[in-house]
């Protein structure tokens, strides 16, 4: 069945206004059209206009009955609520939909995969022994890199976009566009400038870009990033699997540890929404935290004679 041209142009409207405003990037507006036009299948592709409380009851029934994911369901009825929200809110349809009252299945809290203290000092010296073993600017560009990716919480895209002229030394930040075509800045250390300026030092290229193919000619791939990596990942011997990603994850979840305020954290990753940053954050910190309770110290209120049931004395 196809859509109702009357549809089409409404949802063409939210998101012409959503690329306008920066609400959506492209990405999110297919995900966004790909979930509307789910919806709307669902229900007999009804005119949006009439859609009713009702309409979203029987979406989320009839989705869980042919076995799709909550998470599925969630996406899908948070991408209506917007397209509904900006049409009422511009008068374009009437007030049918009460969105406060829909409601989205539960998503467990996922807890983001990321690397233990243990585990980063673990990568670096891997990355320092090939070094170690001879200074080759590959290497050199490689820890630069992960000295960002760890320290700045950047993704690998916007990392790879950096440019010399944006890096303020004085004020030890990099502004840069983020995903969904947000500003934001990247904070640095003089650990991270240190392994700058000595990429740089035998980087040979006038090229504005930081991160630079060997040759010095063109823009360093994400694909041949991701091959160097698992190269050093491979050679470091940390059991759990983990991918560039898990830099970003690893940032968050240690400033969350060490009780960083999760405003502030959202700041420094550049998410749009606090929800986000907690959704994603908090429950990696209170696991890590639980563990470091679990250290004898903390157990002092259990007898030791109590701990050693069926052993001898000697």
């Amino acid at each position: 069945m196809s859509m109702d041209c009357g549809n089409a142009k409404l949802i063409e409207d939210f998101f012409i206004s959503a690329r306008i405003t920066d609400e959506l990037c492209a990405a999110s507006i297919e995900k966004y059209r790909d979930s509307i036009k789910k919806f709307l299948s669902v229900c007999g592709n009804k005119k949006i206009a009439d859609l009713e409380d009702s309409d979203f009851r029987y979406f989320v029934l009839r989705m869980k009955d042919s076995g799709a994911s909550n998470s599925r369901i969630s996406n899908v009825i948070a991408a209506m609520k917007g397209l509904i929200g900006y049409l009422q809110k511009e008068r374009l349809i009437g007030l049918k939909v009460n969105l406060d009252k829909i409601r989205k299945p539960k998503i467990p809290r996922k807890v983001v995969n990321h690397l233990t203290v243990e585990e980063i000092k673990l990568l670096l010296e891997t990355i320092k022994k090939d070094l170690e073993a001879g200074e080759m600017i590959r290497k050199v560009r490689m820890m630069a890199l992960i000295m960002i990716l760890l320290q700045t919480g950047a993704r690998i895209g916007e990392a790879l976009s950096i440019r010399l002229r944006d890096i303020d030394r004085i004020n030890m930040e990099i502004p840069i566009i983020g995903k969904g075509s947000k500003p934001r800045s990247l904070y640095l250390s003089r650990y991270t400038l240190y392994w700058i300026d000595r990429y740089l030092a035998i980087r040979n290229s006038d090229n504005n870009l930081l991160f630079l193919t060997l040759d010095g000619k063109s823009k360093w791939s994400q694909t041949d990033v991701g091959r160097s990596f698992r190269r050093y990942r491979d050679k470091s011997g940390i059991t759990k699997h983990f991918v560039l990603h898990t830099l970003r994850h690893t940032t968050a979840t240690q400033l969350s540890d060490k009780g960083v305020p999760m405003n502030c954290i959202q700041h420094i990753l550049g998410h749009s929404r606090l929800e986000t940053t907690i959704k994603y954050y908090i429950g990696a910190a209170e696991k890590s935290r639980a563990k470091e309770v679990m250290r004898d110290d903390y157990y002092r209120f259990i007898p030791k004679d109590s701990l050693c049931i069926g052993e001898k004395s000697g």
